[in-house]
């Protein structure tokens, strides 16, 4: 490593370090260096994992708000998995983030698969309905109305800011907003809050109450996919696999 330094030091014609002993610490020369070689490296490691990853076939990404991983698509990913040939050596990864970078990724071809709760805007995609969901109103408490309740607004996508307009009040400002169903089911108590879940996934968990003066919304689930993806026969195949099996 010493040799590889100085030789960094020949080439560049200035010293990096002080050397005292034991004592090594950067010159002025090499704080300035510092900020273009974290580049460099940072784009190094990117480009071993983006040779990395053409070269593993067998990776599949799939991508969903939290609250849909939680609530539904965690299941599905055990589904999957137990359905695989032990010699398929399929390796799944689940990415967590908003809807719209998601669709960056996907156009970008870092992602493979989307699941979200609103159809493709885009020509280049491809998209299968997967069915749909059932959100309710839910409070921590039997008999309680809305007016009692402070809201906790869970993010489940632009579309459905224009249900939610006309079903809470207009002046209604969340006390709690979040992208994580667990988060705001867990914070319900504490907060003496009232949030849209779905139905089936508050069934299982259990503890919860809908609101007395509340109606329950249905939520359509997508699939999407670039039209030419490379891997669009995998995707056909698991989709086989019902992401509401349980819904």
């Amino acid at each position: 490593m010493s040799f590889r330094i100085r030789q960094l030091e020949n080439q560049l014609g200035v010293n990096l370090f002080t050397r005292h002993r034991n004592n090594i610490r950067l010159t002025t020369a090499g704080e300035k260096l510092l900020p273009y070689a974290e580049t460099l490296m940072n784009t190094w490691q990117a480009a071993r994992k983006e040779v990395a990853h053409t070269s593993r076939h067998n990776e599949f990404s799939i991508g969903a708000s939290a609250s849909l991983w939680e609530c539904m698509l965690n299941a599905w990913l055990g589904r999957l998995y137990q359905l695989q040939e032990p010699q398929s050596g399929l390796q799944f990864e689940a990415r967590i983030a908003q809807r719209q970078s998601l669709v960056k990724q996907l156009h970008e071809r870092q992602l493979d698969l989307l699941i979200t709760t609103e159809a493709p805007k885009m020509d280049e995609f491809s998209s299968q309905l997967l069915g749909h969901f059932t959100l309710a109103l839910y409070c921590s408490s039997p008999a309680r109305k809305k007016s009692e309740l402070n809201y906790l607004r869970l993010e489940w996508g632009p579309d459905f800011q224009q249900h939610e307009t006309g079903l809470i009040a207009a002046d209604e400002v969340p006390v709690l907003t979040t992208s994580s169903a667990e988060l705001a089911r867990q914070q319900l108590s504490a907060l003496n809050g009232c949030s849209w879940l779905p139905v089936n996934w508050v069934n299982e968990k259990g503890g919860l109450h809908t609101v007395a003066d509340s109606a329950t919304l249905s939520r359509p689930l997508y699939a999407i996919w670039l039209q030419n993806s490379d891997k669009y026969s995998l995707i056909c195949d698991l989709l086989k696999t019902d992401v509401l099996d349980e819904q």
